[in-house]
Order: C-alpha cells, then structure tokens, then sequence
C-alpha cells in the first residue's frame, strides 16, 4: 500500500511539474520575455493565476455541484479530497445551499419521426402530403446576390420564419 500510495504522489509531481512548465512556456512565447524572466512575474503581467489556485477553484467547483446532485461521499472525510467540501462549506455558509442544477437525462430512443420525400415522390404525388399527426416542418435555404438565408415554415401551426445568414455563410 506504501509503494502504491508513493507511486502516486510520483505522478501527481511528474504531472505538477509537466503542467508548470507548459504554463511557463505559454506565458513566455505570449509576453515574448526572456527565459531568465521569474514566472509568477510573467503570470502576473498577463493576468493569470497561479496554476495552483486554479486547480484548487476547479476542485471546489467540482465539490461543490457533486455535493449539490446528490453523488459526493463523505466516505474518507480526513483524505484531502474528501475534505475539500467540509472546508468550504465552513469557510462560507452560502456553500450548504443547494443549486438549481439539474442531473443530467438522455433518452436516446426519439419521439418524432423524419420522413424524407424525394423529388419524385412530390412530383408523382397529387395534391398536399399525406396528413401527419404532429407538427411538420420544412426548411430550405438560399443564396442571392445580397447573399444567403435560410426559412423555417411549420405547417401545422402555420409559421413562418426567414432570416439572412449574411453575405459569406454558404448553404450549398
């Protein structure tokens, strides 16, 4: 359990340290500085937090909105991990009130149906579409000389939207 534990806190500096440099070499290629120039100087200059506090921000946040839908464990309350929460919601009270978050659903199985008629289907067909329970809409989109734009009819509710994409959106 040592070796692991040791192993880890191997990687967690390895990552440290990759992640120091990059920041390092990002903020150096922005102010153009040179290599000697300290970088908590540089960080400062283009207004960037130390990679540590926004880390640390990014734990909290995540804390904070697992704590908050209901998926945050006080399993191991004196790892550090799991005491991020504890120690923020002491520091601030605002942090025990829940959010308006909601979790997440997918449904992948869709509740409308796509029916795509070719060309020859409305030439051959007489009249209107077969009726359709629902909403139907059409699409189309155009290009003029002023320049593209696209339209939304929906015919069960008898709407009709056109708008301008501009001169340099193509639809074709």
């Amino acid at each position: 359990m040592k070796l692991h534990a040791t192993y880890i806190l191997l990687l967690l500096t390895l990552t440290w340290n990759v992640l120091r440099r990059v920041q390092r070499l990002a903020c150096l290629g922005i102010t153009g500085a040179m290599r000697t120039t300290p970088t908590n100087s540089v960080e400062a200059l283009i207004c960037l937090p130390p990679l540590e506090l926004v880390v640390q921000s990014e734990a909290r946040s995540a804390a904070h909105r697992l704590w908050s839908l209901g998926c945050w464990s006080y399993l191991h309350p004196n790892r550090e991990h799991s005491n991020i929460l504890m120690r923020l919601q002491q520091l601030d009270p605002i942090y025990n009130m829940g959010v308006d978050v909601m979790r997440p659903a997918y449904n992948f199985e869709p509740q409308y149906r796509v029916t795509m008629l070719t060309r020859e289907d409305w030439s051959k067909a007489t009249g209107a579409p077969p009726a359709v329970k629902g909403l139907v809409w059409f699409t189309d989109g155009f290009e003029m000389r002023e320049g593209t734009g696209a339209e939304i009819y929906g015919q069960s509710v008898a709407r009709r939207l056109s708008f301008s994409l501009g001169r340099y959106a193509t639809v074709f």
